[in-house]
C-alpha cells in the first residue's frame, strides 16, 4: 500500500550553501517547484501608531518582513508589494491608486535578498488603504501559472472601495486561478476583521491575528513555510552509475545530490586508505510518498564480485509516514579492521528499495566523509547554539538549527517537520522532550499523531525509548501531547564489538525532528505551538569526542583535509555542508532542515514507530 507523504509545499528558512564549489543549492530533481509568493504590506498612516509591544506597528512590520527575507529559501520566488507608501495627501483618487511592487517575484539569491532588505529599511507609512486594488495587482505580479499565494498584512479595512476587497478575492477565485490569499490582521479592530477573514475564506486561504513584532514574525513565518517545502535537498549534482563500480564517478568528501529512478541502485568510487575511516550517509527525499517497508541501504568496500560491503553496510526500513528515509554508516576503527582496496580506491553503493519502475525520480542526498590523524589533530569546530527566535527549527539535515540544553518554543504549521541539532560526546546522556498543543476542533484522522525522531551523526534514526515508539496518536483527542526520548548514554563504537542497535554509539552531532504526523488534509497549515526541551547530563569521557570527519573543503567541523595519498582525491571539493557548519550569519542562523516522521501502529494503535533501524553486522 502506498503511504503518501502528502505534505504541503513548505519551508521557511535560509538553506546553507552546499559548498563553495557549488555556490547555489540546486533544486531537488523530480521535486515540485515552490509556490510563488507576493507579500502585500499595509503602509497606511495608521501603521505609525505606537502600540505594537513598545514600538510602532511600522517598526514591528519591518522587523517581521526582514526576518522573512533573511530566511527565505534561496530558490523560493518571493515578491513584495506595498500600499499607502507614497501619497500623504487627502485626495482620494491619488491615495487609492497608491500601490507599488517594490520587489518583483524572484528567487531570493544574495543580491535580491540584500536589495529587498534595503528597501524595507526605507519604508514609510503615510497613506490610504487600497486593499482591493492591491490584491488585483498582486495577482498580476505572480503571473498566470503555477502555485501562487498572496500574503496580506493589514491593520484595518479597505478605505478605498470600490472595489470591495472580498469581491476582488471572489473574482480571482472565479477565474480558476491557482491562488490563495492568506491574511494577517495586525492590531486589527473587530470592525475590520470580518472583511479580512472574508478575503481568506473566499480564496481558501487562512486568517490569523498578530499584536506585536514577535507574533507577526511567527504568523508570517508559518504562512511562508506552508507555501514552501518541508525538505530542500542540497548538494553538488552527481550521477551515480546504475551499472556497478566499474564506470562509477569518483566522489571526494562532500555532499552530493543524485536521484533514485525505478528500482536502480547507485554506485560511486571513493578514495580511502586503510588507516582512514569512511562515513557514508544517504537520504532519500520522499516528498510524494513511498511504499511501506521501503528500505535504503548504504555499503562500501573494495570493488569486486557482488556489491561492496567489506568496509560498512547499514540500512533503514521505513514502516510508515516520512518525508525522508535516511541511512548512514562508518567503517570500523582500529588497525586490521579494513580490507585494503587496489590503489586505495573503493566503491560505495546506495541500494534502492524505495522507488519502483514507473515512479517519479526521487532526490537522494549522498554525504561522504573521511577521518584520519590529520582531521583528528585539527579538531572539531561546532557552531554556537541558538536561542530565542533564532532557535526555530530548520528543514533539512544541513540546515538543522544548533541548540543547547534548555527549553525552546516556537509555532509551526501542521505539515512542517523542523529539525534541530545538538553536539554530544561519549559519556554524556541525552534526553529529549517535545510537546504540542492541539486546539479544540482540530481535524483528525485515524493515524494523526505527535512524532519525535532522533538521528545520530551518521544521519541514521536512533531509538526513542524502550517502548520502541516515537509517535503518540491523538485518537480523537485535543490538548497537550508530549513525547520523551531517552535518557540515552552516548558511547563510542568499538571495532571488536557489533554496533549498538539503539544508535547512540556515535559521538558528534545528533539531530532532533518533531512533527504532527499523518495530518488530515484539512489540518495542514494550522498553526500550533510546540516546545522542545533538551537535557544533556553526565560527564564527557576523556577523548570522547569520537573521530573528526572531513566532509569537503567547506567542512562543517572545521577539520583540515585528510592526509594526501598521492592522488589528491581526499581533499577535493565536495558539494556539502557537513555536521557542524559554523555560519553565524542570519543566513546560517535560520537555515532550515527537514526530516523523517511517523510510522506503524503499535499496541492497539496507541503509538507508532517512525523508522525501523537495522544494523548490519
Amino acid at each position: 500500500m502506498l503511504a503518501l507523504a502528502a505534505v504541503p509545499l513548505l519551508m521557511l528558512a535560509a538553506l546553507l550553501s552546499p559548498a563553495a564549489a557549488a555556490n547555489a543549492s540546486p533544486a531537488a530533481p523530480g521535486a515540485p517547484d515552490p509556490a510563488r509568493i507576493d507579500l502585500v504590506l499595509d503602509l497606511s498612516g495608521s501603521m505609525n501608531q505606537n502600540d505594537a509591544g513598545g514600538q510602532t506597528r511600522l517598526a514591528a512590520a519591518k522587523q517581521a518582513v526582514t526576518r522573512i527575507i533573511e530566511t527565505a529559501p534561496e530558490q523560493a520566488p518571493l515578491g513584495l508589494r506595498v500600499y499607502g507608501a507614497t501619497y500623504p495627501g487627502e485626495d482620494r483618487k491619488q491615495g487609492c491608486a497608491d500601490t507599488q511592487q517594490v520587489l518583483p517575484v524572484t528567487a531570493m539569491d544574495r543580491a535580491a535578498r540584500a536589495d529587498a532588505k534595503k528597501r524595507v529599511e526605507g519604508f514609510k507609512a503615510v497613506g490610504f488603504t487600497p486593499i482591493g486594488v492591491s490584491l488585483r495587482e498582486a495577482a498580476k505580479d505572480l503571473g498566470a501559472s503555477g502555485k501562487r499565494r498572496i500574503v496580506l498584512v493589514s491593520d484595518g479595512d479597505d478605505t478605498c472601495a470600490p472595489p470591495p476587497p472580498c469581491e476582488v478575492a471572489r473574482e480571482l477565485k472565479a477565474q480558476g486561478i491557482d491562488l490563495a490569499v492568506d491574511v494577517i490582521g495586525f492590531r486589527t479592530p473587530s470592525s475590520a476583521r470580518a472583511q479580512l477573514k472574508c478575503i481568506a475564506d473566499a480564496t481558501d486561504g487562512s486568517y490569523a491575528d498578530a499584536d506585536d513584532a514577535d507574533s507577526l514574525t511567527d504568523g508570517l513565518g508559518a504562512l511562508f513555510r506552508k507555501a514552501w517545502r518541508t525538505y530542500h535537498a542540497t548538494g553538488k549534482p552527481v550521477e551515480g552509475s546504475l551499472n556497478g563500480c566499474q564506470d562509477a564517478p569518483l566522489v571526494a568528501p562532500g555532499q552530493y545530490l543524485d536521484r533514485f529512478t525505478g528500482g536502480r541502485d547507485l554506485y560511486y568510487r571513493v578514495k580511502k586508505r586503510p588507516d582512514q575511516r569512511l562515513q557514508v550517509s544517504a537520504t532519500a527525499v520522499a516528498e510524494e510518498g513511498y511504499s511501506r517497508g521501503s528500505i535504503i541501504t548504504v555499503a562500501a568496500g573494495p570493488a569486486g564480485d557482488g556489491k561492496p560491503r567489506a568496509w560498512l553496510r547499514e540500512f533503514e526500513q521505513s514502516m510508515g509516514w516520512a518525508n525522508v528515509i535516511s541511512a548512514g554508516g562508518r567503517s570500523k576503527p582500529g588497525a586490521g579492521n579494513e580490507t585494503p582496496a587496489p590503489d586505495d580506491t573503493g566503491c560505495i553503493v546506495v541500494e534502492n528499495q524505495v522507488t519502483r519502475s514507473g515512479d517519479k525520480p526521487m532526490p537522494v542526498e549522498l554525504l561522504v566523509g573521511i577521518a584520519d590523524r590529520t582531521t583528528r589533530e585539527a579538531g572539531a569546530r561546532t557552531p554556537r547554539p541558538r536561542t530565542g527566535a533564532d532557535a526555530e527549527g530548520g528543514f533539512s539535515f544541513n540546515s538543522a538549527t544548533p541548540i543547547g540544553p534548555g527549553t525552546h518554543r516556537q509555532s509551526i504549521s501542521v505539515g512542517e517537520a523542523p529539525f534541530w541539532r545538538v553536539e554530544l560526546k561519549a559519556g554524556q546522556k541525552l534526553t529529549v522532550k517535545a510537546g504540542v498543543d492541539v486546539p479544540d476542533g482540530f481535524p483528525l484522522s485515524a493515524t494523526t499523531g505527535w512524532s519525535v525522531t532522533v538521528y545520530n551523526a551518521q544521519r541514521e534514526s536512533a531509538l526513542c525509548n524502550e517502548g520502541h515508539d516515537s509517535t503518540e496518536l491523538f485518537a480523537g483527542r485535543t490538548g497537550h501531547f508530549e513525547r520523551v526520548c531517552g535518557p540515552w548514554e552516548i558511547t563510542e563504537q568499538d571495532g571488536s564489538k557489533s554496533p549498538d542497535p539503539k544508535g547512540y554509539d556515535v559521538p558528534g552531532t545528533y539531530y532532533i525532528q518533531a512533527q504532527v504526523a499523518e495530518p488530515h488534509d484539512e489540518a495542514k497549515g494550522t498553526v500550533v505551538p510546540v516546545s522542545l526541551t533538551v537535557d544533556v547530563s553526565g560527564t564527557p569521557r576523556p577523548g570522547g569526542d569520537g573521530p573528526v570527519f572531513f566532509f569537503g573543503d567547506d567542512a562543517a567541523q572545521g577539520a583540515s583535509p585528510p592526509g594526501a595519498n598521492g592522488t589528491g582525491g581526499q581533499g577535493g571539493t565536495g558539494g556539502t555542508t557537513a555536521a557542524a557548519k559554523d555560519d553565524d550569519s542570519a543566513w546560517g542562523r535560520t537555515a532550515l532542515l527537514g526530516g523523517a516522521g511517523a510510522g506503524i501502529l503499535l499496541l492497539g494503535g496507541l503509538a507508532f514507530h517512525a523508522l525501523r533501524r537495522r544494523r548490519a553486522a
